[in-house]
């Protein structure tokens, strides 16, 4: 009689082998492109949820300095002494002339700086600074003081800065949208922002720019309302703040 073959499994033969071998390999780099692909579709929007948080950290740090420098009496770098912005307030509402009068009571103003605009210096009138004084102690005086020497290390000096009575231009995006991030002024470093101010007309803001840039040992030439609107329309579609990066500060 013949043999009759075994009941039992065959042993695989050489192809199989490398058919599964080749199967498990391609799985193995499947799910390693897979790995990686996943990894770098959630590693931008992990970078942008940083940034995002480390903004949202530094606004937290400078409101936290902010409120106390404008909130609690104590002493400026400067040697001279700050109020609660509400008793300044409340000073102002008693004597709306007592922004002159501190002014004049305050220390001699720094030197003047060179002015910046093309052409003859051109002096305001004595109308738009009255009208620039007042916007000024609506909205400026809290964080930049009645000499415009700020607050430091949140609040930047305006008294003899350069970026004040250079290119209009720049300081009208500041109060249209605010401004945020390091800049360099007499030497000190400041990392803060300046929330956009709500509230003022392109008239406001021309006769505060104008008051500024002939004010505390500045020398630039008048601002006006249609150089506001200008800046205003040119930038109507924008909502976030500018960054000194991307304005080229430093």
């Amino acid at each position: 009689m013949s043999e009759q073959p075994s009941s039992g499994s065959r042993p695989l033969l050489p192809d199989q082998i490398a058919s599964w071998l080749r199967l498990v390999c391609f799985i193995a780099a499947a799910l390693i492109v897979t790995a990686y692909a996943y990894l770098a579709v959630r590693q931008a929007p992990n970078e942008e949820a940083g940034r995002r948080q480390d903004q949202k950290t530094l606004r937290a740090d400078n409101a936290k300095k902010g409120l106390a420098l404008i909130n609690e009496p104590g002493r400026n770098a400067d040697g001279t002494y700050r109020i609660p912005v509400k008793d300044a307030a409340a000073l102002i509402a008693a004597d709306n002339q007592v922004v002159a009068k501190i002014q004049a009571a305050a220390a001699p103003a720094p030197a003047p700086a060179a002015p910046a605009d093309v052409g003859p210096f051109v002096k305001a009138s004595d109308e738009q600074m009255k009208r620039g004084l007042a916007v000024y102690a609506r909205t400026c005086i809290a964080c930049h003081q009645p000499t415009g020497m700020g607050l430091p290390p949140v609040f930047p000096p305006i008294a003899n800065a350069p970026i004040v009575v250079g290119n209009p231009e720049l300081p009208i995006k500041f109060i249209l949208q605010g401004l945020m991030g390091p800049i360099t002024v007499g030497g000190t470093t400041y990392n803060s922002m300046m929330p956009p101010v709500v509230g003022v007309t392109d008239g406001d803001i021309a006769d505060v720019l104008t008051y500024v840039r002939q004010s505390f040992g500045n020398q630039g030439n008048p601002v006006s309302a249609d150089q506001v609107k200008a800046v205003r329309a040119a930038t109507a579609g924008r909502s976030a703040m500018w960054t000194t990066a991307e304005l080229g500060l430093k």
